[in-house]
């Protein structure tokens, strides 16, 4: 398991994410996306991923997400002590493991704007805690990540609309005054750390021939006493489902109106739940 810095540690404190290099081999990297390739083959030929003709690429390359409960790879990754590990040093107690979600992030695939995960997860009391391996050379050309350093401190911010087809969800969060967005760019292995509350977002991917992968695991503490439905769904480092109780009110829906607005939202695709 990777030993954090205090340096690392106060990083991440001060700033709300850290970027730890290396932490997965190239041989790592293939298997999780030769895995991942595997499942989006078997899901296209059972017609569970269909074209747009309106979006013929991006659409035949969705999000997906929690594979880890019928696959025994993204299981392991998802129970890897070496990204938990990390998370674990830096709240100082266990992680329970809440989704995985993996991005293929085709050429000409959208973005996301400034968002806050756990918005719409609903940990309380805390937040969610993110690592997001970084499977290729992310830039903000192929569609990298960008956030808002210190971000972490605010609470969760309501959603303002806003216009384009840059991005998957027509909603984005202001930035506070003397703060700004900075682009990350990471290399295959390396892991982005996070918290629920950092803004943070994802650029289109404006190449024309090269995808931006990546597997996503939220967290959230052990101490956490509710969270919302659709994400009670909570496993510990042994791989053993937990729960806690129910949060009825998170910051999404007592914003838009209930959870059905809200999920169309911020899950447009097909009611899936991420």
């Amino acid at each position: 398991m990777p030993q954090i810095s205090s340096e690392q540690k106060a990083f991440f404190e001060q700033e709300g994410y850290l970027i730890v290099k290396g932490l997965f081999s190239q041989q790592e990297i293939d298997e999780i996306k030769e895995e991942y390739r595997k499942l989006w083959l078997e899901m296209v030929a059972e017609g569970e991923i269909a074209q747009d003709k309106a979006r013929p690429v991006e659409s035949l390359y969705p999000r997906l997400s929690n594979h880890h409960r019928v696959n025994d790879v993204a299981a392991r990754y998802m129970l890897d002590e070496r990204t938990r590990g990390v998370v674990e040093q830096l709240i100082g107690e266990e992680a329970l493991v809440i989704q995985t979600v993996y991005y293929f992030k085709a050429p000409g695939g959208r973005g996301l704007p400034l968002h806050q995960d756990n918005y719409d997860i609903g940990v309380t009391p805390g937040t969610t805690y993110t690592a997001w391996v970084s499977l290729e050379h992310s830039t903000k050309e192929n569609g990298g990540l960008f956030l808002v350093p210190g971000s972490h401190r605010f609470e969760l911010a309501v959603p303002v609309p806003i216009e384009g087809d840059e991005y998957h969800f027509p909603h984005t969060i202001s930035i506070p005054d003397g703060y700004k967005t900075i682009s990350l760019e990471t290399e295959p292995g390396d892991v982005v750390y996070f918290t629920g509350n950092t803004y943070h977002g994802s650029h289109k991917n404006q190449t024309r021939h090269s995808f931006r992968q990546s597997f996503v695991t939220h967290y959230a503490a052990s101490s956490v006493e509710r969270i919302t439905l659709n994400h009670n769904m909570l496993v510990n480092s042994k791989g053993e489902r937990v729960r806690r109780r129910l949060n009825p009110t998170p910051k999404a829906v007592a914003t838009q109106g209930d959870i059905t607005t809200w999920r169309k939202i911020y899950f447009p695709e097909k009611g899936k739940i991420h």
